[in-house]
C-alpha cells in the first residue's frame, strides 16, 4: 500500500468513527429538537382549533420563534458535537446581566431567538 492509500485509508477510518460517535448524538440531538418543536407546534395548532380563536399573525409568530430556537440550538450542538467551535460576540446594553447567558446553552439559544425574532443577522 502507498502513502496516498494509506491517507486515504486513516481518512476514511476518522470518517466512519465521527459518523458513528460525535456526528450521530449531534444527528440525534438535532431530531429531538425538532421533534420537540413539531409537537409544540401542533399543541399550539390544536389548541387554536379547539378554542376557535385562529389568530394566524400570532400563530405564525409563535412557529417562527420556535423554528429560530431550534436552529439556534443547532448551530449550539454543531459547536459541541466535535465540529468546528462556536463563536460569538453578544454586546449588551448597559444594565443587562450579561452573566445569566454566559455558560448556559439555553440561554444563549433564547438568546439568538429573540435575535432572529427581531431582525438580528447572523455574520
Amino acid at each position: 500500500m502507498n502513502e496516498f492509500e494509506r491517507e486515504l485509508s486513516a481518512a476514511g477510518d476518522a470518517l466512519r468513527s465521527l459518523s458513528d460517535g460525535p456526528g450521530r448524538e449531534a444527528a440525534d440531538a438535532l431530531g429531538a429538537a425538532f421533534d420537540g418543536a413539531g409537537q409544540r407546534i401542533e399543541a399550539a395548532l390544536s389548541q387554536a382549533a379547539r378554542s376557535g380563536e385562529l389568530d394566524f399573525r400570532r400563530m405564525a409568530d409563535g412557529i417562527l420563534r420556535e423554528l429560530a430556537r431550534v436552529a439556534a440550538e443547532a448551530v449550539i450542538l454543531r459547536g459541541q458535537g466535535g465540529g468546528g467551535g462556536v463563536n460569538a460576540t453578544f454586546n449588551f446594553p448597559p444594565g443587562t446581566d450579561e452573566g445569566a447567558v454566559a455558560g448556559n446553552a439555553a440561554g444563549v439559544s433564547a438568546l439568538l431567538a429573540r435575535m432572529v425574532q427581531a431582525g438580528g443577522r447572523f455574520s
